[in-house]
């Protein structure tokens, strides 16, 4: 008996924020309202995929999950929850993306950020897919930043070998030619300029906002804890406290734990007016009727803001990459001053206070920025689909 064949294999690397996992479920989304018949599967080991996945009718398969720990701005693996040591986890992803690229048979598959995969495991499924016809489709944010994978001779080498396409989730406009001219320069192919992708554009597809009312003061989101998060959340804390309930109430979502940060969480709820919340499904309901945010300047959460039209604190993480710093810089030109950036190691609780007090004045962001990338992303995979 002959199985049918998978048409699109979407694979997102897991590890510290949602950036690669939110960009792939986009375009999974975008994939399902566009091509309803078409067979599409989601493969990542990011444990929060069924959340941002939200309604959906978008499937995955889920891996075991890689950890990272942040120290001194830079990422290392450590055990993952399933007790599985970092360098154990990559060797058996790397059989299971094998037997999945194997049995599935997809017409294409579409990669985020590098071509090897996390810790080079899509090696072994790029080596046995070498002699089909798959077709392998590398997908990149608009600012890479310094990633020293992204850059390397085994990118490039592989990407000469395997790939097809490279699709560039940026706007030109905002981000300039300097971003896809390296990409050009590194893989010898011109990326095709999709636009941001944007998972909060998409769910405004699936739902009907009921009203534009904004009738909550702001949503705080911290996506991950880092090295820092314990101060940035104090000088949170302090500053909700000093501004209290005048203009709404406050959503902060992030996952925090009794025994780690007891004293944050009992700070937090003495503000009746602010609600501390797991990361989920209700944080987009939030952020669509907020006056602003607080949020860290990942490419998921700058999309979230702009699709939202929201007047923003964006704290930046002292990551040794400075993706976010540089994609911030390019994007201040764009959105003037409704992005208030702050490296969250100068944050103080009066810094954060006389930002969020600026932002609350300030009327709907409004940048003419191009929010339509999974959209297009999904059409340019259908064509690889038919070659």
């Amino acid at each position: 008996m002959n199985l049918p064949r998978l048409d699109i294999l979407l694979y997102a690397h897991d590890g510290r924020g949602l950036g690669h996992i939110s960009r792939t479920v986009a375009i999974g989304m975008a994939l399902r309202r566009l091509y309803p018949d078409l067979r599409v599967l989601v493969v990542t080991g990011c444990a929060s995929t069924n959340k941002l996945i939200h309604s959906a009718p978008l499937d995955w398969l889920k891996l075991p999950s890689y950890r990272t720990e942040v120290i001194n701005g830079k990422s290392h693996g450590i055990d993952g929850n399933s007790c599985f040591t970092d360098k154990e986890l990559g060797l058996l992803r790397s059989e299971t993306l094998q037997q999945i690229v194997l049995q599935y048979r997809p017409k294409v598959v579409l990669v985020d950020h590098t071509p090897q995969g996390k810790h080079r495991e899509l090696l072994p499924a790029l080596d046995a897919a070498s002699g089909t016809d798959t077709r392998w489709v590398l997908g990149v944010r608009g600012v890479v930043g310094s990633v020293p994978q992204a850059g390397s001779m085994l990118s490039q080498q592989l990407f000469t070998d395997y790939y097809k396409g490279l699709l560039w989730y940026g706007d030109s406009l905002v981000l300039g030619t300097k971003q896809p001219g390296q990409l050009e320069s590194q893989y010898n192919i011109q990326p095709i300029a999709c636009g941001y992708v944007s998972r909060l554009q998409e769910l405004s597809c699936l739902q009907v906002r009921k009203n534009n009312k904004k009738t909550v003061a702001g949503t705080i989101a911290i996506p991950w804890l880092g090295e820092h998060s314990q101060h940035v959340l104090t000088c949170v804390a302090g500053a909700l406290k000093n501004i209290g309930p005048v203009h709404g109430n406050w959503h902060l979502f992030a996952d925090l734990a009794p025994d780690q940060h007891g004293q944050i969480i009992s700070s937090l709820q003495k503000l009746p007016y602010c609600h501390l919340r797991p990361p989920g499904p209700g944080y987009i309901e939030a952020l669509l009727h907020s006056k602003t945010a607080v949020i860290y300047g990942g490419y998921n959460s700058l999309t979230d803001v702009l699709a939202a039209g929201l007047p923003a604190v964006v704290l930046l993480r002292a990551m040794q990459d400075s993706e976010q710093q540089m994609h911030l810089h390019l994007l201040h030109k764009y959105t003037n001053d409704q992005l208030l950036s702050i490296d969250e190691v100068q944050l103080t609780e009066k810094i954060i206070e006389m930002g969020l007090r600026t932002q609350l004045k300030k009327s709907p962001l409004k940048a003419e920025i191009n929010l339509q990338g999974a959209e297009y992303a999904a059409r340019q995979l259908v064509m690889q689909c038919k070659e």
